[in-house]
């Protein structure tokens, strides 16, 4: 009975040792193309790495526009570490952020498979829906909300348009940079359901558009997105 028990012991060590590595085989990839979808995405894996199991663009749940991010999952160990180095190649004209797709249970062991397989995936699911910074290292810690240039630096959201985030007011049409500036900010002060969003998508963010480091929208946004309070007109 010993035998068979330790047998079974080792059997059950072996299920969660082999669940945690296939878990762990995938990545994060970020500054994707909002032209880019899960179909070019899965090429371009397969064709640099291959043994793709799946990949996932992640959408926003109004607009159903990409956010700009996703995930893949690999077969096999060799092909996730050659997916990690194709950090910055370029897909559809975007450098690609690339990083392992750790969560924050990955590490921590579990009473049996079935729960670890819940837990992980509760877990997968929520980062995937936040982008946590279990998922992305890059922005754990960030205290501040930055604006960047899109095409110039890395980055978490991006706020220009067509995205939510983007400034209904031209320069030209609608005056010049800072009467834009200040229209935008007193239409958005206007927008309750953008404002509640700011704090939960932006703050501590790398929001991007195409104006830095020219002053714009952006600033606004940033500025809403790290408030401790916000009195809305």
């Amino acid at each position: 009975m010993a035998t068979s028990s330790n047998y079974t012991t080792r059997q059950i060590a072996q299920q969660n040792m082999n669940t945690s590595m296939n878990q762990s085989l995938s990545i994060y990839v970020g500054n994707l193309s909002f032209n880019t979808i899960e179909e070019d995405l899965k090429r371009f894996f397969n064709d640099n790495c291959g043994n793709v199991k799946r990949v996932r663009i992640i959408y926003d749940n109004n607009t159903r526009q990409s956010r700009g991010f996703g995930f893949v999952y690999f077969n096999t160990i060799e092909a996730f570490n050659d997916a990690l180095q194709l950090q910055n190649c370029q897909l559809d004209g975007r450098e690609l952020r690339i990083a392992p797709a750790e969560t924050k249970n990955s590490s921590t062991p579990s009473s049996s498979s079935s729960s670890s397989s819940s837990t992980n995936t509760t877990t997968n699911t929520n980062a995937a829906a936040n982008v946590t910074s279990s998922v992305v290292p890059q922005t754990t810690n960030r205290s501040r909300t930055q604006v960047v240039h899109c095409k110039k630096s890395n980055y978490d959201v991006y706020i220009g348009r067509p995205s939510d985030w983007g400034n209904p007011f031209v320069i030209g049409k609608d005056g010049d940079r800072a009467d834009v500036i200040r229209k935008y900010r007193s239409w958005i002060m206007r927008q309750p359901d953008l404002l509640a969003r700011a704090k939960n998508e932006l703050r501590g963010q790398r929001i991007a558009c195409w104006c830095k480091p020219e002053a714009c929208h952006g600033d606004v946004l940033a500025e809403i997105a790290d408030a401790d309070e916000i009195k809305q007109s």
